[in-house]
């Protein structure tokens, strides 16, 4: 029997034109699907202590105090990734195994069977689809009340690079910036980069990951403005461990500063 959890809409009545999203932020593995992985439960945790995007609910809650919705994704990336093209043809990481589908894992090693088309369809149509739709229709109701909005996607990344990854020898700061080239006004790099840096942080620009995501419903609507942070984890927790540290309260604080901003500019 499926049990799919639905995405989560926190503060579904925002003050600021802002809409959080949070695709990687669940380790959830519905049990209707664990089959499908070929790897024990020990590899499967320690897959997601590399890769899950953890604790951004609290990291990035200074966005939903200051008055932003937030869209969240509750089942793992593994299971299912909303922020890769539901058409394999159009998305870079389907040759390392990490499309929408995950079949390989951090390491570039097989975890999970073939599926058939009829078992990705499905998954498709229970967790990609409704995740898309939900933010969708967030980033309209925020157009509906105030005229614009901006996307604020929301990540964290680990502190080493993974096999995996497209760009492993680039520079691995604190914070990096992902932009697109008609949805990301000048003023928000700007903005994040004098904060960043008037906090103490590092900051890169596109490396080691690059881009914003954009609903596809209002992509080339500029009335939509996005961009991308990564936080790398050691900034606010220990990654062997997956517990904060001390660094968290840091960090919320340069947030809750780029949040004011944008409720100034946005």
């Amino acid at each position: 029997m499926k049990n799919v959890p639905e995405p989560s809409i926190i503060n579904p009545h925002p003050k600021l034109p802002v809409v959080v999203n949070l695709p990687h932020a669940s380790s959830c593995i519905p049990v209707h699907l664990r089959d499908q992985f070929c790897v024990s439960d020990e590899e499967l945790v320690e897959e997601q202590r590399k890769l899950v995007d953890w604790f951004v609910d609290d990291l990035y809650s200074p966005f939903i105090d200051a008055g932003a919705t937030a869209v969240k994704h509750n089942v793992s990336r593994f299971v299912c990734d909303p922020e890769r093209f539901e058409d394999d043809a159009k998305e870079c990481m389907f040759e390392r195994g990490m499309g929408v589908v995950y079949s390989h894992g951090t390491e570039r090693q097989r975890i999970r069977r073939d599926i058939s088309p009829q078992e990705r369809e499905s998954i498709l149509a229970d967790l990609y689809r409704p995740y898309h739709a939900a933010f969708t229709d967030q980033v309209r109701k925020v157009l509906d009340a105030f005229g614009r909005c901006i996307v604020v996607d929301s990540h964290s990344y680990q502190e080493f690079a993974l096999p995996y990854e497209l760009y492993p020898d680039a520079p691995r700061p604190d914070l990096v910036f992902g932009d697109d080239s008609i949805h990301t006004p000048a003023w928000i790099h700007d903005e994040v980069l004098r904060l960043s840096h008037q906090a103490g942080y590092s900051f890169g620009v596109n490396r080691p990951f690059a881009g914003t995501v954009v609903p596809l419903a209002f992509y080339g609507d500029t009335r939509v403005s996005s961009f991308m942070l990564e936080i790398n984890r050691r900034t606010y927790m220990n990654e062997q461990t997956t517990t904060l540290h001390e660094g968290l309260s840091r960090m919320k604080a340069l947030l809750g500063e780029i949040a004011f901003c944008l409720s100034q500019r946005g």
